[in-house]
């Protein structure tokens, strides 16, 4: 069978040394020294404690079982230390000091060994049997339970009363496989003296690890029963104590299912360290390296000074609700996409709390950093660190461009941890510099990093933008300013804004946001508004002149009426046309008009009267002319335009006249305007009396099949509002007026 039968030993402090015995029943001790050819290792657990006289002097004594390493002999040093105890907590913390492990020199404070990495610690009753739970008792049988938290002897006792088959059957939350060792420690007592079947095996009973018999008195007893598991861990494992032979009554108290490599390495219980803190794993920092000092809980008070980097992180990862540190750390373009090649993003969530994960199944790559960055740079060492989650066990390469930088085996499949590699940058011929990962297995990777030295640092999101100073400087994600800590007036949120907290203020990631619960609303190039009151007389007279709106018109005559073609005689010998500006006073007049060629020429008058003589030399042979004035006020222009024909008797002519609200020239790519049709017939205006559908619109500009899309969706109307989705770099718009035989 697998039980282990261990060895015990009586370990004697010497009479005349004037030491006491501090030890308790279920305490762990170790013993640690070395010498000049070896080194000498001892873990025990105490059975029993006790007095012996001799000489006529006391002389104290424990008695340990040996569950690993050397067995104690007369002559060498037995110095035992408790590092832990199965059965109190209040003894299950110790300090411990070496120089000659291989991370040393350190002094480590380890605490909780034999309860949080605890497989089955019960702390009430109310349990079911065959359904895991670490933390009650399950009995079996026709029995009662009644709990006690403690007693003089004991602590978290079960008392079972039972009238036939009745035991305890604990089925552990977590697997077991072989050739794990497992220890089981309790106190028990009985209604009277008994033998009792203890057995661990799958739960469902057909596969039995170890099985063995306890004795049971009316006194309480220690009992810690060792057993090397048999068989795989594909099922669930039971503990099953059979109290059928106890009587009519059985108490069984600090019962503790522990690993042995639980107790008997303690990386996983350092709750501080001081001195090389390399091979600490935290769960938020990961694998920590180098020398400085550790702490799970820090308490400060009065003068705290830092200098360095301060982050803020939990169990969900660091370097997401707040940094002060230096600016420029990561420099990878863009950490937060994690935009490795031939990825696929999934939805896990990122251990640092922000950014994207994807998953590899491919040997793939990431765009670090540009060709000159990587010349500049060669030969300076730098450090990536990634957090990776393998689905299975595995090998993984690390690169930059074609050059192997490092590799790791994946000990721990399912599970979150931040890798690194620390390389020299090489100089390469690849157009940008990259680093590739390469593995056997599936991962998901998270949260990349760059950083220069040889050490990871806390994660520093970067989003493609990088800052590139020596300055330090503070950022926020999390919380916010003013109001309350759980209320801030001013919040950080979590997709990156920043809002009032009754949300009626938001700046965006993007940059856009709003006032007044969205009724004022802004892009980079607009301001929207909506359901806003804003009440004149309540502006100054300064705000009022701001807010009224400026703009130009020209009035005047439209016509030359000439007898014939021949003549030169005409009605009127010349037009006033009158310029106007509403709410300004211009710094600057211009008047030009449009010659032949399609150009605005100057027409050298900067008044706001233009007196148009007939023989005028801008008509240039034509029979329409167009003038175009404008007013200038703080850099800000204002134009109108006015249109005059030359009409000869017996000759009706039809003319169609194009105008832009909003001009024709526009900057920066922004293009918002409205091009009005306005149709003459001789010198009188008919545009009203012809149906809107008879206006078309065709568009003209280097992009031919651009255009035959534009004029296929056939735009009609005496109005055509244009936007930037309908001008690139140059278009002309040409309307095409159907005149029917009902206007005569």
């Amino acid at each position: 069978m697998a039980v282990y039968n261990y060895s015990k030993y009586k370990i004697r402090i010497d009479s005349d040394s004037q030491k006491t015995q501090g030890l308790q029943v279920g305490d762990v001790v170790r013993r640690q020294y070395a010498e000049r050819n070896q080194s000498i290792y001892s873990l025990m657990v105490v059975l029993e404690t006790g007095i012996d006289a001799i000489d006529g002097k006391e002389s104290p004594y424990f008695i340990g079982a040996l569950l690993d390493g050397d067995e104690p002999k007369s002559g060498e040093l037995l110095d035992f230390v408790r590092i832990t105890s199965l059965t109190n907590t209040d003894r299950s913390g110790a300090m411990y000091l070496t120089a000659s492990d291989s991370d040393a020199p350190y002094m480590d404070i380890i605490d909780g060994m034999a309860t949080e990495r605890s497989l089955c610690y019960p702390t009430m009753t109310g349990g079911t049997i065959d359904i895991p739970d670490k933390a009650k008792y399950a009995v079996y049988g026709e029995a009662t339970t009644e709990y006690r938290s403690e007693d003089s002897e004991a602590n978290r006792i079960v008392r079972i009363t039972g009238n036939g088959s009745y035991g305890i059957k604990q089925t552990l939350e977590e697997s077991v496989s072989h050739p794990e060792r497992l220890l089981v420690s309790f106190k028990a007592r009985a209604s009277q003296n008994a033998e009792a079947a203890i057995s661990f095996g799958y739960t469902n009973g057909e596969k039995i690890d170890a099985e063995d018999s306890i004795s049971l008195s009316t006194e309480w007893e220690y009992k810690l029963w060792v057993f090397t598991v048999e068989y795989p861990k594909q099922y669930s494992r039971s503990l099953t104590i059979d109290l059928t032979n106890a009587g009519e009554w059985c108490e069984v108290a600090d019962l503790n299912i522990i690993r042995l490599s639980s107790v008997a390495v303690f990386t996983d219980a350092t709750k501080a360290r001081v001195g090389k803190v390399s091979g600490v794993i935290d769960p938020v920092f990961g694998v920590l390296e180098g020398y400085g000092a550790y702490f799970q809980n820090l308490y400060a008070t009065r003068n705290v000074n830092i200098a360095g980097t301060l982050t803020a992180g939990d169990e969900n990862g660091f370097g997401a609700t707040f940094y002060v540190g230096k600016i420029h750390k990561n420099v990878l373009l863009d950490s937060l996409s994690c935009g490795f090649a031939r990825a696929n993003e999934v939805t896990a969530s990122s251990p640092v709390g922000i950014g994207k994960c994807v998953r590899l199944t491919a040997d793939s790559y990431i765009h670090a950093q540009s060709a000159d960055w990587r010349k500049e740079r060669v030969g300076n060492y730098y450090c990536l660190s990634v957090w990776i989650y393998a689905e299975e066990v595995g090998t993984v390469r690390f690169y930059q461009d074609e050059h192997l930088i490092g590799d790791i085996i994946i000990d721990q499949a399912e599970h979150w941890v931040r890798h690194k590699a620390v390389f020299p940058i090489r100089q390469s011929d690849a157009p940008n510099m990259s680093l590739g990962i390469s593995s056997e297995v599936p991962l998901i990777v998270t949260a990349p990093q760059l950083e220069a030295g040889k050490q990871p640092t806390p994660y520093q999101a970067t989003d493609g933008t990088l800052n590139y100073t020596e300055e330090y400087g503070a950022w926020f994600n999390r919380g916010g300013v003013g109001g309350t800590m759980q209320n801030p007036l001013l919040r950080f949120n979590e997709d990156g804004s920043i809002s009032s907290h009754d949300g009626s203020f938001v700046i965006n990631q993007d940059g856009t946001g709003h006032f007044a619960s969205g009724r004022f609303k802004w892009s980079k190039d607009t301001i929207e508004l909506r359901d806003v009151t804003i009440r004149w007389e309540d502006l100054d007279e300064e705000a009022q002149e701001q807010l009224k709106p400026r703009s130009a018109s020209l009035t005047g005559g439209t016509t030359f009426h000439y007898a014939n073609a021949l003549t030169g005689e005409c009605e009127p010998q010349s037009i006033s046309i009158i310029a106007t500006e509403y709410n300004f006073e211009p710094e600057s007049r211009r008047w030009e008009y449009l010659a032949a060629d399609g150009a605005w020429r100057d027409a050298n008058n900067n008044s706001s009267l233009f007196e148009l003589p007939a023989n005028y030399h801008g008509w240039e042979g034509r029979d329409v002319l167009t003038l175009r004035y404008t007013a200038t006020l703080n850099g800000e222009e204002f134009t109108a335009t006015h249109t005059i024909f030359k009409l000869y008797d017996g000759e009706p002519s039809y003319t169609v006249y194009v105008e832009s609200k909003n001009g024709t020239t526009f900057r920066n790519g922004i293009v918002s305007t409205t091009l009005a049709a306005r149709v003459y017939r001789g010198g009188e205006e008919i545009t009203d009396l012809i149906p809107e559908g008879n206006f078309l619109w065709r568009r003209t500009s280097k992009d031919t099949a651009s255009d035959e899309i534009w004029n296929s969706a056939n735009h009609y109307g005496k109005e055509l509002a244009i936007t930037e989705e309908d001008v690139w770099y140059k278009a002309v718009f040409d309307c095409e007026v159907e005149i029917s035989t009902t206007l005569e």
